[in-house]
């Protein structure tokens, strides 16, 4: 099974412990006025959901997913099979494209080519990332547990985002520089060690090893951790965003 598609394999674990876009991150690359918006590898829908809580939402979010099991939890967007590289819609038929925490796991050239082809001239393209805040050192450590599993190293990114796309497709990039807004959520312990169970490489390991891995992020929790449940969760969400000319 591709690393990409084991998300499935705990769908709803997926969608109530993720975290979707800051709706701040969110306003910064979606204008309002976007008529008809595809929330782009929509997984379980947290972006759709969003984008569906904006003061004047959309007429039609498009909800473009290749795994059937997160598809099905998506509500209020029309839900298609589909990939980044081939997107099932007309040439310029959308105002806006929007993808969050998927951009690394598509083929940059073949994405990139497909969003400008759907896109109407002067339609956007925003990238989100929404993850628990690395700089945070239990937070680093805690999710190390779930790389040190799946990989061999507990080493966890704690750099920015680089987000950026191939050129010879028409965007202009209106943020050079990415939108960053920090955030808390309110998660108990078993949460927040559930949710180290959702990334894909914990979801490759077989079932003793993943309850494993829980048991020990729940353990450093509370060694970690301060005070009872629930307890506040940094997190950071990134933007950025383009208009295709």
């Amino acid at each position: 099974m591709p690393r990409a598609t084991t998300f499935g394999l705990r769908a709803t674990d997926y969608d109530r412990l993720r975290p979707g876009p800051h709706p701040e991150a969110l306003e910064r690359v979606l204008p309002a006025d976007a008529g008809r918006v595809v929330d782009l590898a929509a997984g379980t829908g947290l972006v759709t959901r969003a984008v569906l809580a904006r003061p004047t939402p959309p007429a039609v979010v498009i909800a473009v997913e290749p795994d059937a099991r997160m598809l099905g939890l998506v509500s209020g967007a029309v839900a298609v099979r589909g990939t980044a590289e081939h997107l099932p819609l007309r040439d310029g038929s959308v105002d806006a494209v929007v993808a969050s925490s998927a951009w690394h796991w598509f083929d940059a050239e073949a994405a990139t080519a497909e969003i400008a082809r759907v896109l109407r001239p002067g339609g956007t393209l925003g990238l989100l990332w929404s993850r628990a805040d690395p700089t945070v050192d239990w937070v680093a450590e805690v999710r190390g547990i779930g790389r040190a599993a799946a990989d061999g190293s507990a080493q966890l990114s704690r750099r920015g985002f680089a987000f950026s796309l191939p050129d010879g497709h028409g965007f202009v990039d209106d943020t050079p520089d990415a939108v960053h807004v920090g955030w808390t959520r309110a998660m108990t312990r078993d949460e927040v060690a559930g949710m180290v169970c959702t990334y894909s490489g914990v979801l490759e390991l077989d079932d003793a090893a993943q309850r494993e891995v829980f048991r020990v992020a729940r353990g450093r929790l509370d060694d970690l951790v301060e005070g009872p449940d629930p307890i506040d969760v940094p997190f950071e969400t990134v933007a950025r965003r383009w208009t295709h000319r």
